[in-house]
């Protein structure tokens, strides 16, 4: 999913999608271990669903190295519909704010396209408030790796010295640190509880992404 044109705006906004922007990780465990356990896997705990490797699929591989993927799959696609994933509380209202600033707007997720689109629907996040959205198939190396913004800073037409990165994992901090981009840590995802975001200053870092406006406003 790409929606991109090139734009100029103050301070560009780029931001991680799952559990930054919706509430991925409560919903993500609670599906995984239903199916391993239907499907007789060992049902791993909510800790050991924390790593998320370059891609789901190899996230699974990592969990069940002999699983038969294809039947996992298949079952977690017959229930996934039915287990939205909801906005992180006050995430819409901060997208709009932020647009009414002049902010451009651009997703960056190691999220392929599969059930992107249907995510960002059941958040009741308008996908035409992005400037882009790059998935995982988008981007020529996904996070940690900073070619992850190189689809952005196409649309751009360049890096600009300005941009932001909002994220709640490690690989956020550290593309963004790698790509010479300044980086705010929210704690809305699960590696809060592994020391997220670790030594990075009180003052770049937000409860959730509900803040943004008023940290940009402050002058931050």
């Amino acid at each position: 999913m790409v929606y991109a044109a090139v734009v100029s705006a103050d301070r560009p906004i780029i931001l991680d999608l799952d559990d930054t922007l919706i509430e991925s990780f409560p919903t993500y465990v609670r599906l995984h271990q239903r199916v391993a356990a239907e499907l007789g896997l060992p049902v791993p705990s909510d800790d050991e669903l924390i790593p998320y490797g370059p891609s789901w699929e190899e996230t699974l591989t990592a969990l069940w190295p002999a699983l038969d993927l294809a039947a996992f799959v298949r079952r977690y696609d017959e229930l996934a519909g039915d287990h939205p994933y909801p906005a992180v509380p006050g995430a819409a209202a901060a997208l709009v704010n932020l647009r009414a600033a002049g902010h451009s707007l651009w997703i960056v997720t190691k999220r392929s396209r599969r059930r992107l689109a249907e995510r960002l629907a059941q958040a009741g996040l308008l996908a035409s408030i992005f400037d882009g959205i790059f998935p995982a198939e988008d981007q020529p190396a996904v996070k940690p790796d900073p070619g992850c913004f190189a689809p952005v800073w196409r649309a751009l037409g360049g890096q600009p010295a300005s941009a932001l990165y909002v994220g709640d994992r490690q690989e956020d901090r550290l593309a963004a640190e790698a790509a010479g981009v300044r980086f705010v840590a929210v704690l809305t995802g699960p590696e809060v509880r592994r020391g997220f975001p670790g030594d990075l200053p009180a003052s770049a870092v937000l409860p959730t992404v509900a803040a943004l406006p008023a940290w940009l406003r402050s002058g931050c």
